[in-house]
């Protein structure tokens, strides 16, 4: 907790904390970690979502869900950042949960749902990786490295299923637009960052951020007529405007 002090997130975090300690019992939960942009140094103040994972000690009740529901209700502004969490107990840490899975629950943008978040093995591979630990066990006592093997296969799933299917679209949207039409430069770096990412971690198990990504990509990727190495530089500057 002390690595938090003084960070540009500490005042949602410990806002965050507050509500959590009004609405589930302390001995429902195990604790408390920071993921995703936070963790992997790449939070930028006013752009960035806080990425939070609480570990339950339990599956939780249905009047629990609830309350979590409305937790992140007063929370949410409507616009980004938001306060994303995930909710899952200890004892899952570091497997992909049945798909009928009871008393879990996560936030994506703001918006809270019931059951698991389908993004799990690589949520465990971040936790064991970089996660930030602010209440509980330290994050790298969890064990919560995936099934390497099994990590593999999944993210393969990922990039041929949900990036393949991308790709088709944003094909389709670029032929459509004006040449002098821009995109929005969130969906921009999600989709330039997003199979970079997956590629590096496919390849060698790592998580890295959506400014690395637009590194490592331009780097597997080859130059460009008329491009220069200055368009990695760009790349990285465009990340941090949209993070």
């Amino acid at each position: 907790m002390d690595s938090i002090h003084g960070t540009p997130y500490q005042s949602d975090l410990d806002t965050y904390l507050a509500a959590l300690d009004r609405v589930l019992p302390a001995d429902a939960v195990e604790g408390v970690y920071l993921t995703g942009s936070t963790a992997l140094g790449d939070y930028h103040h006013g752009r960035s979502d806080l990425d939070i994972l609480t570990l339950t000690t339990r599956p939780l009740a249905e009047n629990e869900l609830t309350a979590l529901q409305e937790l992140h209700r007063t929370l949410e502004t409507g616009a980004q950042p938001h306060a994303d969490a995930v909710y899952v107990p200890r004892a899952q840490v570091g497997k992909l949960p049945p798909e009928d899975v009871a008393g879990h629950a996560y936030v994506v943008d703001g918006q809270f749902n019931r059951g698991a978040c389908g993004q799990d093995l690589v949520l465990w591979a971040s936790l064991d990786q970089c996660g930030i630990t602010v209440r509980g066990p330290e994050a790298k006592s969890l064990n919560a490295a995936p099934d390497a093997s099994e990590f593999k296969a999944w993210n393969r799933g990922n990039l041929d299923g949900y990036w393949r299917m991308r790709a088709l679209q944003v094909r389709q949207a670029i032929s459509e637009r004006k040449p002098d039409e821009e995109f929005l430069p969130y969906f921009a770096v999600w989709l330039a960052s997003g199979p970079g990412r997956l590629h590096r971690t496919i390849a060698s198990g790592e998580i890295i951020s959506k400014t690395q990504s637009i590194d490592y990509t331009a780097e597997l990727l080859p130059r460009m007529p008329g491009s220069s190495s200055g368009s990695r530089r760009v790349g990285s500057a465009t990340t941090r405007s949209a993070s």
